[in-house]
């Protein structure tokens, strides 16, 4: 079953995360292949069996953490919210939060309720030198 909000689904989605339950998580992805995952500096994981063996081996190597999550910005449509969140990881027995997480989560509406279709997440370098321009032109 769907949640009832993007919200609701999102704060299943962290809980799902914080508590490493590989159900929970696959509760809150929608039930077809279009989904799509993309773990800091790792490469896209298409379809949901590849999602589900992506959380499977990041649950089964982590330790306990917790994470704190700050809405940055929203795009809200009738069947379909992109949420951009900082993502604050504190891990094992650290009191105070890494640096963030920059992550774009895409929730849409289906038959049953809402559901997250992608969840993108980068490292964030809040404070970070540019780096020297270039005469060669910026492709992307």
């Amino acid at each position: 079953m769907g949640f009832p909000t993007p919200e609701a689904a999102e704060a299943a989605f962290y809980a799902a995360f914080e508590s490493r339950s590989l159900d929970a998580m696959m509760q809150v992805w929608a039930n077809a292949d279009h989904v799509a995952c993309i773990h800091p500096l790792a490469a896209p994981l298409n379809g949901r069996a590849a999602v589900a063996a992506g959380w499977r081996s990041m649950f089964e190597a982590a330790g306990q953490f917790r994470v704190a999550v700050e809405l940055a910005h929203e795009i809200r449509e009738p069947d379909q919210v992109l949420r951009i969140v900082r993502e604050y990881l504190t891990i094992g027995h650290e009191t105070e939060p890494r640096p963030p997480i920059l992550a774009t989560n895409l929730y849409r509406r289906e038959a049953d309720g809402w559901r997250m279709v992608l969840h993108h997440a980068s490292p964030l370098q809040a404070g970070a030198t540019p780096p020297e321009r270039s005469t060669s032109p910026v492709l992307h």
